[in-house]
């Protein structure tokens, strides 16, 4: 399937078409010359490295063209160019000019934390309803979100679009450029503390989704985080319709959450009706999304009877709390993937479930490393963990970074093992420390590449 023409493609961006391009369309849009698919477009962006180094990749991997704003010298004089002033104003160009074309109704999500699994919960419920597009990855940032409504079919019943931030005035800009019918704001937690400074710094950024919102559009809002009076007060300044989830007064808030097989059993209430479904996952934390998940769909106006029962069908991604039974040469071990991002809220969590005893499991042993922009109380936020009630299930802590030696200084004796000051000295020494039975959590910020971790642990197997 085309998605774009190519005079489609010269009326969102205002470029000029040059080389010799084919007569058929666009087959989707690309940042990555690494994953660029047959007939796709390459947007050669300015990121960490600039994309008009990688067009000659892309284009021998079977890109259409690539959207340039200059023509470097290595580029044959045949080569499909659709030439720009800005790529990065033309990426947004077609995001907007997708959007504004689209009859989606679309969901944008943000959160400190279950942005992504709150987004692929939505996505896994709402395609068994009707066509639903959300993005592959975390695709939250200023590239990532034009990206994917670059990306938005045209025929696409459902849309699903998840915004993050790093800093001040990130978030409005990309709300806007969504035009939401719903918005979901998962929670509010200690993330982005070096450029926000406190909790209602963070809320009020978070808040600033509202302002994408269409004429009559609602926000869902979690009525048992931190700043929830924050994000309603902006939500009622906007002029925006609010309804809230969790909480004592939520309009959806569960009456009972056990743990079943591995998986969490909701009982809850949705105004004057009962709800009963389950989460293909043991950690209460998705299960408490679940539930702003699942006012989503009612305010999308789908079946939210239907929803709760597909729920089931959901499990965590790779990376973000995903389980998963390993099989070593010294026996089974269970794995716990949380290595794609940490901040306090998130590291809570994931403790939570190493501590869950849903497994009959020898020891349960975490792996934990930075947590990164906390801002002037990093240290504290990591010595803090060693106070929290979920260490005290815990058999043994390894940590990594300089930060998380922190938190291996005040370990008590019992549960101390070791602090490594690189990933390598960890790996090396994992068959030294993994014993069969063990039921196993790796959790970091990114960047600090514990999935690593994840990989050689995975790479043992029988």
């Amino acid at each position: 399937m085309m998605l774009w023409s190519q005079s489609d493609l010269v009326k969102a961006t205002a470029g000029d078409l040059i080389g010799d391009w084919r007569n058929d369309g666009i087959a989707g849009v690309s940042i990555d010359s690494r994953s660029i698919k047959s007939d796709e477009l390459f947007v050669a962006v300015k990121a960490k490295r600039d994309g008009h180094n990688f067009i000659n990749d892309a284009i021998r991997l079977g890109a259409k063209g690539a959207l340039v704003d200059h023509i470097p010298a290595d580029i044959p004089s045949n080569t499909p160019l659709l030439l720009v002033p800005s790529v990065q104003e033309a990426l947004e160009n077609l995001g907007k000019y997708r959007r504004e074309r689209s009859q989606a109704k679309l969901v944008a999500i943000t959160g400190s934390v279950g942005k992504t699994s709150s987004k692929n919960m939505l996505k896994t419920i709402l395609e068994l309803q009707g066509k639903t597009h959300a993005s592959p990855a975390s695709f939250n940032n200023y590239l990532g979100v034009p990206l994917t409504l670059a990306n938005l079919p045209i025929d696409a019943t459902y849309a699903v679009v998840e915004i993050g931030m790093n800093k001040p005035g990130e978030i409005e800009p990309l709300a806007r450029m969504t035009s939401a019918d719903v918005v979901l704001i998962t929670a509010i937690g200690k993330a982005h503390l070096e450029a926000f400074g406190d909790i209602a710094g963070i809320a009020h950024e978070k808040a600033q989704i509202v302002k994408g919102l269409k004429s009559g559009g609602i926000a869902v809002l979690n009525a048992d985080t931190p700043g929830y009076e924050i994000l309603k007060k902006q939500t009622i300044k906007n002029g925006s319709q609010f309804i809230s989830f969790g909480g004592i007064d939520g309009n959806l808030r569960a009456k009972k959450m056990q743990k079943l097989n591995g998986r969490i059993k909701v009982q809850c209430q949705f105004n004057d009706r009962d709800l009963e479904f389950i989460v293909g996952s043991s950690g209460f934390h998705f299960a408490e999304n679940s539930l702003g998940v699942l006012l989503c769909v009612d305010c999308l106006g789908a079946d939210i009877e239907k929803a709760s029962q597909d729920l089931a069908k959901w499990e965590p991604s790779s990376g973000r709390g995903s389980f998963e039974k390993i099989l070593l040469p010294s026996g089974n071990i269970f794995l716990i993937d949380d290595a794609f991002n940490a901040n306090p809220s998130s590291m809570k969590s994931a403790l939570q479930l190493l501590s869950q005893r849903t497994l009959n499991c020898s020891r349960r042993v975490a792996f934990l490393g930075d947590m990164l922009e906390l801002g002037e109380n990093e240290v504290m936020l990591h010595e803090e963990i060693i106070s929290w009630p979920e260490l005290a299930d815990v058999d043994i802590i390894h940590t990594l970074g300089p930060l998380m030696y922190h938190l291996h200084k005040k370990l008590p004796f019992n549960i101390k093992g070791c602090h490594y000051e690189s990933k390598n000295e960890l790996i090396s020494d994992l068959e030294n420390i993994l014993q069969e039975g063990d039921k196993v959590l790796v959790k970091s910020s990114k960047s600090v590449g514990l999935s690593s971790i994840v990989d050689a642990i995975r790479a043992m197997k029988k």
